[in-house]
């Protein structure tokens, strides 16, 4: 009976000592498997993302752009060069003279260097009839009343008679009731008108003349004979007509 007791009890040993080996043979079979399998090289994959992750070689960095310079971040820093930063502020320019005047011939210089006119009388000072202020005056060679719209000049046949101002000569006309007639452009809208004007001597339309020029010599007014030797003398001021010696500044010195 003790025998058979032990052999059961070293066949409970082997049984067991068997079935350690076989775990253990298990162990390192899975253990070459795992490694088996760990040794091969599998695609990382994205636990969050279904598409496979690129290699650092695949990537790029993204393009930087501005006003004045464009930076590829896969270009070398000793190729980039900044483009040269464009002038933005707006250079002074002239004035333009047609939007200040309307008129291209005239400039801001012309304007602000344009001397007053300078008037004087065109024979002597001695006065006949002045400047009636648009009432009728009694006219002894024609016998009847009439505006008297100059100022007369006395003077004697043969004098010189200038013109009020420099200016340009728009005509030269012999009329029965005025004799001879010279008119001149003064600028500014003023144009004066000599009458009584001798045949000799006189100026030519379209001629420029200054304040040394003579426009003709003294002859007669054949509507104001009876009145002497003298000159008529009309002043328009953009086509009015104006007082001459108002116009001329002389209005205060007609005793001279």
């Amino acid at each position: 009976m003790m025998i058979n007791d032990e052999n059961k009890k070293s066949g409970k040993k082997l049984k067991t000592g068997r079935t350690v080996y076989i775990a253990l043979g298990v162990c390192v079979f899975a253990a070459g498997i795992i490694g088996y399998m760990s040794s091969l090289k599998l695609p990382d994959v994205d636990t969050d993302n279904t598409q496979p992750r690129a290699t650092y070689e695949q990537r790029t960095e993204p393009t930087y752009r501005s006003d004045k310079v464009t930076i590829d971040m896969n270009t070398p820093l000793t190729e980039i060069r900044a483009e040269p930063v464009k002038e933005t502020v707006p250079s002074e320019t002239e004035p333009d003279v047609r939007a200040v005047f309307g008129n291209e011939n005239e400039s801001l210089t012309e304007e602000a260097d344009t001397p007053p006119v300078k008037y004087q009388l065109p024979i002597s000072a001695d006065m006949g009839n002045d400047f009636s202020m648009g009432v009728p005056v009694y006219n002894s060679t024609m016998g009847d009343y009439r505006t008297h719209n100059g100022v007369d000049f006395v003077g004697k046949p043969g004098d010189a008679v200038k013109p009020i101002a420099a200016g340009r000569v728009l005509s030269v006309e012999n009329d029965t009731v005025r004799g001879n007639v010279v008119t001149v452009d003064h600028g500014g809208g003023v144009v004066s008108t000599v009458w009584g004007l001798a045949d000799e001597g006189l100026v030519a339309e379209g001629v420029e003349v200054v304040e040394e020029s003579v426009i003709g010599t003294l002859g007669t007014v054949p509507c104001e004979l009876k009145e002497g030797d003298h000159i008529h003398l009309e002043v328009r001021v953009n086509g009015a007509l104006t007082d001459p010696l108002e116009v001329m500044g002389f209005a205060e010195n007609t005793d001279e």
